[in-house]
């Protein structure tokens, strides 16, 4: 196989030995090129080099042994399971071998061939065995003692994934660029890439393992990092946004509309509404990020943003993942902007064509400052007349992050404010929204009560029913949270014990409560259906509204005091903390009850951890702990690759590092345009694939 300066680009299907099956199963592990191939990481190895003697071998260990086959193996099969066992020897001792469901072994495991095994090892009295161990010709050269293993898809063996990159490491190794500049790898002292690459599938012990898997973590978060800070330096260079600047009496309407509030703003939202218009204040458009706690206040700092920018002459667009927050919005800005002659509408799906028509007018002519929709917006061939911010809330509702081609007269791009209230531990906002200036509001307004949270269990049921019906005869209402919707997944039974949405909401309405109103929403229902379940919830038609996580974005109801939250372990700690969110937004006190049977070991310590502080930000610490950041936020919908070795809570110093570097390298070289970052940009394209190339990732 020939090194070509594109080889790393070469997709797998011109690959020998890769038929159409075979690429459907790469494709699913997201293997596309030999670059794909080589930064397949694996996801953890054996340690063949520790051989030790059979006499050696300790109860409950994973020991690796070479001895030779004393005789024949037999081979038992009890209907579609089959038994293969063997006597091995290597004169220190004797050890049983059993094999289960791999006749296939038995052409191996001839009497007299010696072989290398690893597996766990079993010393029970007499009995002395080892369970399905690995084997290994003795006499194979390029034999590796410390194996990797890599993560599958059905269907594919560790073996088809070992033998790809035997077959093209070589090749593909002189073809890696060094993506990292000479000094930052002198001051971090790591090894060159192709080592790292070779070392990273192929060590020959574990030091060399810890050296490839340093380079490898550092460069993965450099390029990460990098790229999205290349990216926002380069969309800002050629782009260009309204400048909102107020004249003292516009200032004046500004504060008084802010002391008009019904409470007073914290200092993390005036904090957040100073970086707001100190941004909107320059030609350069604004990417911001507030990120807040549930109930923490960012409608507010929004509602200031938008009224700055209409006392200017400008237009906003605030956009909601549905239709009834989005009229939720509408109610709450249409309040704020009372007295001051500030113009606002409404714009949805279902709005009727004539009042879209009448609306488009307005905007064109810049009659119309304010309007508030859902991403239907975007559809819509609106043209503005001077257009300066868009606010999109619950953003990552909306998939992929991109900014909106909005048509203006002048091409102008407008300041973005993205809201987000899924507390995110800084380490992995990092990451996630490495393009965009990140205001945080930590500090909950004063007044809001703090919902109480508690664990149950199955054998609660009853006491459960009471505390339902005592809320709903004192006029409360409930959430009732399941984390399926149908008992049964792609015609395979859920797991026993996991309940669905829609088996609940039946035993509820015909067995317990059938005197009650009750409610099902779910991701399975059309849009116009989910809207009518949230709006007879909050208009008190419905008492009980029994929900997937698809209420976790939902509208404020502050009759809402109670919670049940069915398997409670299936959720993430971030996601039950939104949950909860839900509730405790009026002046009753809430509970929240997290229900689980599983009442010992990592999944009660979980729920524990959110039954003792209602602060996000430390649930989110917690989270990422505990799960790591594959699981904590879905990072695939958020446009950027998935990390392949890197681990956000175990590499947090590793990130800082990165982060001080890349600091250096863009103040010196904001565009990365002089010579000595020529690798750079082609390094992040490499890493990122088309998504970097995306204008706004």
């Amino acid at each position: 196989m020939q090194a070509t300066p594109d080889f790393l680009d070469t997709p797998v299907e011109q690959l020998p030995k890769i038929a159409a099956k075979r690429l459907e199963m790469l494709h699913k592990l997201d293997i596309y090129s030999v670059y794909d191939v080589i930064s397949f990481f694996p996801r953890e190895y054996e340690d063949w080099s520790s051989i030790l003697p059979i006499d050696s071998l300790t109860d409950g260990s994973d020991g690796s042994f070479i001895a030779e086959v004393r005789q024949k193996p037999t081979l038992q099969r009890k209907g579609r399971l089959s038994i293969l066992r063997a006597v091995l020897s290597d004169g220190s001792g004797t050890i049983r071998a059993v094999w289960f469901n791999q006749p296939y072994l038995q052409q191996k495991l001839e009497k007299g061939t010696s072989c290398f095994f690893r597996g766990r090892i079993r010393r029970d009295g007499r009995n002395f065995d080892v369970t399905n161990p690995v084997i290994e010709p003795e006499q194979k050269e390029d034999n590796l003692l410390i194996r990797p293993f890599y993560p599958m898809t059905k269907g594919l063996r560790q073996g088809v994934i070992r033998s790809l990159i035997e077959q093209v490491l070589p090749a593909a190794i002189p073809c890696i660029k060094e993506p990292l500049p000479p000094d930052i790898r002198r001051e971090e002292k790591l090894c060159s890439a192709g080592f790292a690459y070779e070392k990273i599938h192929r060590p020959s012990s574990q030091e060399e393992l810890e050296i490839a898997r340093k380079r490898l973590i550092y460069e993965e978060l450099f390029l990460v990092q990098g790229g999205l800070r290349w990216m926002k330096m380069h969309n800002r260079k050629d782009e260009h946004a309204l400048c909102v600047t107020l004249a003292p009496d516009r200032k004046k309407i500004l504060s008084s509309a802010i002391k008009h509030l019904p409470y007073t703003l914290t200092d993390d939202q005036k904090n957040a509404c100073r970086d707001i218009l100190q941004d909107i204040g320059r030609e350069i458009p604004m990417n911001r990020l507030i990120q807040g706690d549930v109930g923490s206040g960012k409608t507010a700092v929004a509602a200031v943003s938008i009224l700055a920018c209409a006392l200017d002459g400008k237009q906003s667009i605030f956009m909601a993942p549905t239709s009834i927050l989005a009229r939720q919005h509408f109610q709450t800005l249409s309040k704020f902007f009372e007295g001051t002659g500030i113009s606002i509408a409404l714009l949805l799906g279902s709005t009727k064509e004539a009042e879209k028509k009448r609306t488009r007018e307005m905007l064109a002519s810049g009659e119309l400052l304010v309007l508030v929709g859902t991403h239907a917006v975007l559809s819509e061939k609106n043209e503005f007349s001077a257009l300066a911010l868009t606010i999109t809330d619950e953003q990552h509702r909306f998939g992929v992050r991109q900014r909106s081609s909005f048509i203006m007269k002048d091409q102008m791009t407008p300041h973005t404010l993205v809201m987000s209230a899924t507390p995110i531990p800084r380490t992995l906002a990092l990451i996630l929204y490495g393009d965009l200036d990140i205001s945080i509001i930590r500090q909950i307004p004063a007044g809001r009560i703090p919902v109480e949270t508690y664990t149950s269990t199955s054998a609660d049921e009853e006491r459960i029913h009471g505390i339902i019906s005592r809320q709903i005869e004192q006029g409360r209402q409930v959430y009732y949270v399941c984390p399926v919707i149908e008992p049964v997944i792609d015609d395979e039974p859920v797991d026993n014990g996991l309940l669905s949405a829609v088996d609940l909401y039946n035993h509820l309405a015909q067995d317990i409560f059938p005197e009650y109103r009750i409610g099902l929403l779910h991701g399975g229902l059309r849009p116009t259906q989910k809207e009518k379940a949230m709006e007879q919830f909050v208009s008190g038609e419905v008492q009980i509204l029994v929900s997937t996580t698809v209420v976790e974005v939902g509208v404020d109801n502050p009759n809402a005091t109670l919670m049940i939250i069915e398997n409670a372990d299936r959720f993430g700690l971030s996601q039950l903390h939104q949950l909860r969110g839900r509730i405790g937004r009026g002046p009753h006190r809430s509970v929240c009850i997290l229900k689980s049977d599983k009442i010992e070991g990592l999944a009660q310590k979980r729920l524990q951890t959110l039954c003792s502080t209602s602060n996000g930000f430390t649930i989110a610490e917690k989270d990422l702990e505990l799960r790591g950041p594959g699981d904590f936020f879905g990072t695939r919908q958020h446009g950027i690759p998935e990390l392949h070795i890197a681990n956000l809570y175990r590499d947090t110093d590793i990130l800082v590092r990165v982060g001080l570097a890349l600091d250096r390298i863009f103040q010196e070289d904001p565009y990365l345009e002089h010579p000595a970052s020529k690798d750079l940009v082609p390094a992040f394209l490499q890493r990122f694939g088309s998504e970097l190339s995306h204008p706004s990732l």
